[in-house]
């Protein structure tokens, strides 16, 4: 009963972030039928923009989420605005994406969520907005689990994925060992302490088996035939708090992939769950430390850009 009130508060909480904010004239609400269900997103067009093909960008929320949280969390409407790209903010079946673990509304209705989210990629292709060379995708926790299953089974649809809070699960190991899919590039951005996507890997509660996040980085690299060289770097930032510790970020990469592919890892040294700079949305579950003085979605589209 206590899970349940704390589902059905989580859901209530963010259907009151969703309605206090309105469309803008730069986006549009829209939606596609999949399996005789209507699926909604939002797609947020850059100011200034000019009407020829611009990247685009796939911005999927986590559970309980929607296509107007992820806005609010991740303000990647204002990069958009500033670099130029296109982003589109699709809404999970039930705030859950079948992401393939087997316990999300999602999957337990077994919504083809891989068919929607290329739906919505091939139609805004062939409106004529999108360069359909530059399509990226960024998940967050449940999506980003969603975001890998899409790297194994569309990768040909990407330039570029990345998944924040989420690394390769057993499903999703197990789906790209039946399949003979071309490399793309990938990255994951995880908190070393995340108390709910464990950085080790393992099962976490109500979301099936991972793989730990160094393991996945390394299956990446042997499906993209990458060779041993990698790159590193760290990035030292300094907290608002005085009670807080300053905080270190190392970046991993592997350059010399197939298809001139990348491999990369952004290691948050000591944060949680949170997408970084994010305040927290539920302050019930416990998402482990927090900082306001990263920018996730910047790391995010500096992965994208550095493709």
């Amino acid at each position: 009963m206590k899970i349940l009130c704390l589902i059905l508060f989580s859901g209530l909480i963010f259907s009151c972030m969703s309605l206090n904010r309105k469309l803008l004239p730069n986006e549009k609400f829209d939606l596609i039928n999949i399996q005789n269900h209507e699926r909604t997103y939002i797609v947020h067009y850059p100011k200034n923009w000019n009407g020829s093909p611009a990247p685009l960008l796939v911005a999927l929320h986590g559970r309980f989420g929607s296509g107007l949280t992820m806005i609010k969390q991740t303000k990647l409407d204002l990069l958009s605005d500033s670099k130029g790209f296109i982003v589109v903010f699709p809404d999970g079946y039930r705030r859950s994406w079948a992401d393939g673990r087997g316990n999300t509304p999602a999957d337990e209705n077994q919504i083809n969520d891989v068919t929607f989210i290329e739906s919505i990629v091939k139609r805004l292709i062939s409106e004529g907005s999108v360069n359909s060379k530059e399509v990226f995708l960024v998940g967050h926790s449940n999506g980003g689990f969603m975001a890998q299953r899409l790297a194994v089974e569309k990768p040909d649809l990407w330039k570029g994925v990345l998944s924040v809070a989420a690394q390769i699960s057993v499903f999703t190991l197990k789906r790209k060992s039946l399949l003979k899919t071309n490399p793309v590039s990938i990255g994951i951005m995880a908190g070393t302490d995340d108390p709910l996507v464990p950085y080790s890997g393992g099962y976490v509660r109500d979301g099936g088996e991972i793989l730990s996040v160094d393991d996945s980085i390394l299956r990446w690299k042997e499906w993209n035939s990458c060779t041993d060289s990698i790159t590193k770097k760290t990035q030292n930032y300094k907290e608002d708090k005085e009670e807080l510790s300053d905080l270190k970020i190392d970046f991993f990469r592997y350059e010399s992939c197939a298809n001139n592919t990348k491999v990369g890892l952004i290691q948050l040294n000591g944060l949680g769950h949170s997408w970084p700079g994010e305040t927290p949305m539920i302050p019930f579950i416990d998402q482990g430390k927090t900082t306001k003085v990263l920018d996730g979605s910047q790391l995010v589209w500096d992965f994208m850009e550095s493709l």
